[in-house]
């Protein structure tokens, strides 16, 4: 049932510099493709502002080199941030946010 699920996602690293005027830059680099399985975890809405919602997502996948901070992007599915990585399974579990 998770592999029927499993969509495939760019996984990407954070790389740093800086421009020309000595402020930091970041961008992602895509470094491979891996398997992942997202789910939605918590939805929480801003009672100031409804607009606003923060939306924290678990995903499952085989692979782990995964490590906490790349980015899986999707041009379908949407961008995550990896914020926590749990292997000691023999699927590694992903804290996903939104970004």
């Amino acid at each position: 049932m998770i592999r029927d699920r499993m969509k495939t996602y760019s996984l990407e690293i954070k790389e740093s510099g800086y421009d020309d005027y000595g402020q930091p830059l970041f961008s992602y680099a895509t470094i491979g493709t891996v398997d992942v399985s997202v789910s939605l975890l918590t939805k929480v809405i801003n009672q100031l502002d409804p607009r606003y919602i923060k939306a924290t997502h678990i995903g499952l996948t085989y692979d782990v080199s995964i490590k906490e901070g790349m980015k899986l992007s999707s041009v379908n599915d949407g961008n995550y941030i990896v914020k926590i990585v749990n292997a000691d399974g023999r699927m590694t579990q992903l804290t996903l946010e939104v970004s």
